[in-house]
């Protein structure tokens, strides 16, 4: 691999495994916007699901010796985002998933792409963390109950490495 990519699938790497810590705390940081019990849950299992992505991840930071900066600050940053959307109902946060969150996918795909073979799994897993935050996001936009059985199902899933 040469030393360029190296060095973007690193810094990548760090900061997508930062930056879902931090939506871990912008999704409970919403909690106090959306006070409805339902909405609620759905966003604590988001951010639930936050932080299990990051569960294949925590491994490869270690093997590259890479150092985030300190969760207090992450969790920080991430709660200070939801000011953007203090105003918005639970259905224009939803449309907003709908509409940003597959562009994340292409992101993802890119990190998996710089990554060397042996780190592709935990990667994998962590994109479809997003894949679950989309159609969690379709299905409570259709109007589907039990819309969040997307992200009960990746909570309970682990990572396969082969």
């Amino acid at each position: 691999m040469a030393s360029s990519v190296h060095q973007e699938y690193l810094s990548t790497l760090l900061l997508y495994y930062e930056e879902e810590i931090m939506g871990e705390a912008y999704f409970l940081g919403l909690c106090a916007q959306f006070v409805e019990c339902r909405q609620r849950e759905k966003l604590e299992l988001l951010a639930r699901v936050e932080r299990h992505s990051v569960s294949g991840v925590v491994p490869l930071l270690a093997k590259y010796n890479l150092r985030p900066r300190r969760e207090s600050e992450l969790s920080r940053l991430g709660a200070e985002h939801v000011l953007q959307y203090e105003d918005w109902s639970w259905m224009s946060l939803i449309k907003y998933m709908v509409k940003r969150y597959p562009m994340y996918l292409e992101d993802f795909a890119k990190l998996e792409s710089l990554a060397p073979l042996e780190d592709r799994a935990p990667l994998s897993f962590l994109t479809k963390h997003e894949v679950a935050a989309i159609d969690f996001a379709e299905r409570e936009l259709a109007g589907i109950s039990y819309s969040e059985q997307p992200l009960h199902a990746y909570l309970e899933s682990g990572i396969n490495i082969v």
